[in-house]
């Protein structure tokens, strides 16, 4: 069972934050907002005005059951500030825009001086009518123990499936900014949240100025059927950094081998550990197999700051028989995601679309395997909503956009976007060397995403910088890398 690597699409956010000064009220809003404080993963706190907007659960029945709509802006510094609004779309799917976006307002805060930020936690996420199936006491279950809670989920949850997909909550996001008092907004999308982004585009594309897309997911993409092949070229790239690096090189000299080992070892005696949760700081009692280490490894490669440690957490994992690090590591990538928000929208708008006989063949040539085997057993389980004929169409479009792309990102490689900037007319994409999944963490990306935003153009924007943008340098031991 791969349990963790249902997060395929989720975006971490790990960054410091800090709290704005002399905040502007949003104007012409029928939203009532009050003050509130958002807190980050670190602790930091964002002030915040904050309310909620209710939506029927299910459209064509507008006096149906009501769901809220978790709504927080982060009102602009200047007094006038520009009524273009930034709104931050999350990944997963399953991600709270307000949990996870906090993080990143340091990273924001010349776009914020002149424009409110924006944040909807997506109906299924947050507080906006919640769905979770697992607990983190649940990785203590065995495989088929999660498969069979998962199956039964929605017995459990209160909400009507079928109304939880992209394209309704994008009409849902449309009325908040409406409600809001915006008539054009700027849009961020991260992972899922791009497949969002380019929904809401295609939608209401009179209301947006700019599109950012980081980590891209391009029109064709079925959730797991192209992650054994770009999870296997994002590997291939980093035993390939190691091997250039002097360091890397150097004190793990052979890297590859003790992975294949490894594997090889475990395939024949799974080893029967006991670790500290990460997260909750229970015992957690796990049975390490190939099949785990695959999924751990996977999910390192998406943060480049966890990729610089995982040379060292192989070797202790093969040599020292030590999958501490892996492990621990590993487990922190999957924080926060509503799990059931997850399957009620890729149940309906990608498991459909498996084809069991080309995952196994793209697989065959991958340590990851066919993805699609549990994900597809899920999900016949589950019920099914509905989306349009145009759902899957290429987004045509001149509005501007900026695309951001991770060279070695396991999941939404490069090739996801050009498929995207092929029908859009007014478009950059920048692609960050051996970087992974999600881009918008470095001064030089957050410095093009001001220019962008400001000037609402492409034209003249200085991309010279994406350049130097280096990876994190692999850690020799735990102190950290080589001085």
């Amino acid at each position: 069972m791969r349990r963790i690597y249902y997060t395929s699409l989720l975006l971490l956010m790990f960054l410091s934050s800090c709290s704005p000064r002399n905040l502007s009220a949003v104007s012409d809003s029928s939203i009532a907002l009050e003050d509130c404080a958002l807190t980050s993963p670190a602790g930091n706190q964002v002030d915040a005005r904050c309310g909620t907007y209710t939506v029927p659960e299910d459209r064509a029945n507008p006096d149906g059951r009501q769901i809220e709509l978790n709504v927080a802006v982060i009102p602009a510094i200047k007094r006038n500030p520009e009524l273009d609004a930034l709104f931050l779309l999350a990944g997963g799917p399953g991600q709270s825009a307000i949990e996870a976006f906090p993080a990143m307002i340091s990273l924001l805060f010349q776009i914020h001086e002149d424009r409110d930020i924006v944040l909807v936690d997506q109906r299924g996420t947050g507080e906006s009518n919640p769905l979770r199936c697992l607990a983190p006491e649940d990785d203590a279950l065995t495989d088929e123990q999660v498969l069979a809670k998962l199956k039964s989920c929605p017995e459990t949850l209160d909400a009507d499936l079928r109304f939880y997909t992209t394209e309704i909550a994008m009409t849902d996001l449309d009325e908040v900014r409406s409600a809001l008092g915006y008539e054009t907004i700027n849009i961020f999308g991260a992972s899922y949240g791009t497949r969002a982004a380019l929904t809401y585009l295609r939608m209401f594309p009179e209301h947006v100025r700019t599109v950012t897309l980081d980590a891209v997911v391009d029109s064709d993409f079925v959730m797991f059927m192209d992650a054994a092949e770009d999870g296997q070229a994002a590997l291939e790239k980093f035993f390939a950094r190691c091997e250039a690096d002097e360091a890397c090189k150097m004190t793990f000299p052979k890297l590859q081998s003790e992975f294949d080992g490894l594997l090889a070892r475990l395939e024949e005696s799974p080893a029967e550990i006991t670790i500290l949760h990460p997260l909750t700081n229970n015992p957690l009692d796990l049975t390490v197999t190939p099949e785990m280490i695959t999924n751990m490894v996977f999910n390192t490669l998406y943060v480049p700051d966890f990729v610089a440690t995982l040379p060292l957490s192989i070797h202790a994992a093969y040599a020292e028989e030590n999958y501490v690090p892996l492990i621990s590591q590993a487990f922190l990538v999957n924080a926060g995601l509503y799990d059931g928000m997850f399957y009620a929208v890729t149940c309906t708008e990608d498991a459909p679309l498996i084809s069991a006989s080309e995952a196994v063949k793209r697989g065959e040539q991958s340590v990851f395997g066919d993805r699609t085997v549990d994900f597809a057993a899920v999900c016949a389980e589950w019920p099914k909503g509905k989306v349009s004929p145009e759902f899957r169409d290429q987004i045509i479009s001149d509005v501007p956009a900026l695309i951001l792309s991770g060279e070695a990102d396991p999941i939404t490689p490069p090739w996801h976007a050009e498929k995207v900037s092929e029908s859009l007319t007014n478009d950059i994409h920048l692609i960050f060397s051996g970087m992974g999944h999600g881009n918008l963490s470095s001064r030089c990306s957050t410095n093009l995403f001001k220019i962008f935003i400001e000037s609402a153009s492409i034209e003249g924007l200085d991309t010279a910088c994406v350049a130097n943008i280096q990876p994190p340098p692999f850690f020799v031991d735990f102190s950290g890398p080589r001085p």
